[in-house]
């Protein structure tokens, strides 16, 4: 019996969890949306409107006003309506359908605020109200209000402290405002300093309602990045696969950055020898049901890709049927190129090679940048001329393509041959009135543009003044404008490397440089582009600025990036370009191990590199290696009744995964597992020649999508040989010893025995 409903809030219970793959390591989930507001931020809520009421900040005359993304709002909806406060929030117009019902039902007044702000334009829009009428509102301000954090320092610490009896050796906790992590970190290292405190951060770009990058938007000023032991970051598809899965598996309906928080701790719970992770589940699913998170309209069988135009997967559907247009941005060849760029050429060869294994007919264009800033001086510091410069990085880009098994393009324009094409569009978009000329050089004035930012989500007002190339070099009407023509330089015209237009000798830009080739090769309208992640802002952003000031169309349908090369937790990039192709090689890695490396984690996540997985790589190569020898030399066995089936299994399965946006690391589990089903079958001797025949056809046809298998006949040495006799002779005399002594020797020299049993 309660006196009110606030009196409910709090002492949520914690349930263990079975997702954890360490059977030493628990996982258990505080319950967060059991909450009567069916959220954490009920405590928050409670904790900051009875400190204002304290404090006299609050009476009943004033308006309680705050910016949310929902869940805060209809905890403050829940404790106003019960102590008679009128309420008005403000919200990104992209919140769910759900939410805000929620909040009107409740007597909340909202004011959405566009969605390509995210929180930041409903955070603003909330200051200046309170701003312009400080009478009139009261702003909780919960961002900024240690009351939030007060919340969680007494309550929610406490009652975990109290639950585990202290046997808690992790807690993890996703950040939106942060008030979450923030108190339970002051609690903790006051009391048992030696849980650790992980924050969950969602990545740039996200789509996870509730929680913030603090890269990309406003930190909140509560937040203090040094009380975490550890921050992770979840993309948006894991959180959302998890939370469905908590959902399926385990009876737990819970929306989006419950699904965030859950994942870090499944992925941490790997990372631990033993121990206890408790993990805050801090709102329900029911509130998300008018998005895609629980969304079971996918087509069967579609191929479903992530759109970085639009953050989120999309059935791939391609302009002309049966026919796929790709444009990927090639390499500057002003150096050999370095592993980060070798990732996102592999990546490229993977989605090639999967949508013509799917039947599609790809056109696969892939620039060369030849003619820019750093080929230029890098011929210059050679002593070459510009040609003979970039020719010989050509060659070795293409050498470096074809040590890693990677298709070549169907065309690779040279950006030095299409000059006349780059200076014919950027007379569009100057024609169009969106581009200007000052002092001999030619800009896009991004402010004639409305839809600047819609891929990357940048605002014109939070573009920092140099991030745009030559901005010291030259004169431009707003500094946040882009270069379309380069006015030459002297060196340049000494030497010949300019062109004559109307607005004098010029150059062009890198950013005119891939829309021109693009439109020439495939279409001012093409399916998809490729590239790495660091590249959405500022140039593919340009891209798309110069095509639809240029054709009134978006240049590309669907997006695709990939993440980084990292190595001791730096991106592989300019100030490393050492880590190439022949540095691995120098390491004694083979081009297969290599590209298998690079292809094996799934595309927008970072590479690690690390002796670790660099062994672990090799490992399942050999694994791969020594299944396919033994198919091949499989001679004696039966006709196994159910192969048919599965083959189709195998086909089935691997189709699936790739078809969830490339999803490798599904499909190489996938692999591995069917090559575990299938070597039992053969130690059973259920497999037989006609058998292993089909199905090496069948990795044979996975391997046109991924290029690591190796089907080569490998001859084994004199030696080898005499003792894989001698050891056969061993097993027919039973003389078990000596067998394992000669199978010890083999090992020694890489030679993996396999014993079939008797019939």
């Amino acid at each position: 019996m309660y006196d009110s409903l606030i009196d409910t809030i709090g002492n949520t219970p914690l349930v263990e969890v079975g997702l954890s793959e360490n059977s030493k390591v628990r996982i258990l989930a505080k319950l967060e949306y059991l909450n009567p507001g069916g959220s954490i931020k009920d405590r928050a809520a409670l904790s900051m409107i009875e400190h204002a009421e304290k404090s006299g900040q609050l009476t009943k005359d004033k308006t309680v006003i705050e910016a949310t993304s929902g869940n805060t709002g209809i905890g403050l909806a829940l404790v106003c309506s019960i102590k008679g406060y009128k309420l008005v929030l403000t919200m990104s117009e992209s919140v769910s359908l759900e939410r805000r019902k929620i909040l009107e039902a409740r007597g909340a007044a909202i004011i959405l605020t566009p969605s390509h702000l995210s929180s930041d334009g409903a955070i603003e829009e909330a200051y200046r109200l309170t701003r312009e009428n400080p009478d009139v509102y009261f702003n909780v301000d919960q961002y900024n209000n240690e009351a939030n954090w007060m919340a969680h320092y007494h309550g929610t610490a406490e009652e975990i402290l109290d639950q585990t009896k202290g046997q808690v050796s992790m807690v993890i906790a996703t950040m939106g405002t942060c008030g979450t992590v923030m108190g339970l970190s002051r609690k903790f290292k006051e009391k048992a300093p030696s849980i650790e405190i992980v924050g969950v951060e969602p990545s740039v770009g996200h789509k996870i309602q509730g929680l913030k990058n603090m890269k990309e938007s406003y930190p909140p000023g509560i937040y203090d990045k040094r009380r975490l032991d550890r921050i992770v970051t979840v993309e948006d598809e894991e959180a959302f696969e998890t939370a469905r899965l908590l959902a399926k598996q385990e009876g737990l309906f819970v929306g989006m950055s419950s699904g965030a928080a859950m994942a870090a701790a499944v992925n941490q719970a790997k990372s631990i020898k033993s121990g206890t992770i408790v993990v805050i589940l801090p709102d329900g699913g029911e509130r998300y049901l008018s998005t895609n998170l629980f969304s079971t309209s996918d087509k069967k069988g579609s191929f479903r890709l992530f759109n970085t135009l639009g953050r989120e997967k999309m059935d791939f559907v391609p302009r002309e049927k049966g026919k796929v247009g790709i444009y990927s941005c090639g390499p500057t060849v002003h150096a050999r190129m370095h592993l980060g760029e070798a990732r996102r050429f592999v990546f490229s060869d993977l989605l090639c090679r999967y949508l013509e294994y799917s039947g599609y007919q790809v056109n696969h264009v892939m620039n060369i940048t030849d003619l820019d800033d750093k080929t230029i001086e890098g011929a210059e510091k050679s002593g070459l001329e510009l040609e003979a410069f970039t020719k010989k990085n050509i060659d070795d880009f293409k050498n470096d393509l074809g040590l890693l098994c990677i298709k070549p393009a169907n065309s690779f324009p040279l950006a030095s041959d299409h000059v006349d094409e780059m200076i014919s569009l950027t007379e569009k978009v100057v024609g169009k009135g969106m581009g200007y000329e000052k002092l001999r050089s030619v800009y896009f004035d991004i402010s004639r543009l409305s839809s600047y930012g819609r891929l990357s989500g940048i605002r014109l007002d939070k573009i920092k003044v140099g991030s745009t190339v030559d901005l010291e070099d030259y004169e431009k009407e707003n500094p946040r404008d882009f270069t379309l023509l380069k006015r030459s330089r002297l060196n340049e015209l000494k030497k010949g490397n300019y062109w004559e237009t109307q607005w004098g000798n010029i150059r062009p830009s890198w950013h005119i440089q891939c829309p021109a080739m693009a439109m020439k090769y495939l279409s001012s309208n093409f399916d998809i582009h490729t590239s790495a992640r660091h590249l959405i802002f500022p140039h593919h952003e340009n891209e798309i600025a110069i095509a639809e000031a240029a054709t009134g169309q978006l240049l590309a349908n669907y997006w695709m990036h990939c993440g980084p090369v990292t190595i001791d937790g730096k991106e592989v990039d300019e100030e490393n370009r050492f880590f190439n192709i022949p540095y691995l090689m120098e390491q004694k890695l083979t081009p297969r191990e290599i590209r298998f490396w690079l292809l094996s984690t799934n595309y927008r996540r970072p590479v690690i590199y690390s002796e670790e997985r660099l062994e672990q790589v090799r490992k399942t190569l050999k694994r791969m290696d020594n299944f396919i020898e033994t198919l091949t030399l499989l001679k004696a066995g039966q006709n196994f009744s159910e192969l048919d089936h599965l083959i189709n299994s195998i086909i089935k399965e691997f189709n699936a995964a790739m078809d969830d946006d490339l999803n490798i690391a599904a499909a190489l589990s996938i692999i591995l597992k069917k090559i575990k089903e299938i070597n039992i079958l053969i130690d059973n001797q259920y497999i037989d020649s006609q058998g292993s025949e089909k199905l090496i056809n069948v990795f044979k046809q996975i391997n046109s999508v991924l290029g690591i298998f190796s089907f080569e006949a490998h001859s084994l040495d004199r030696d080898t040989q005499s003792l894989i006799e001698q050891r056969d002779a061993a097993r027919e005399e039973k003389n078990w010893v000596l067998a394992d002594e000669i199978r010890s020797k083999l090992e020694l020299k890489g030679v993996d025995v396999r014993d079939q049993k008797s019939q």
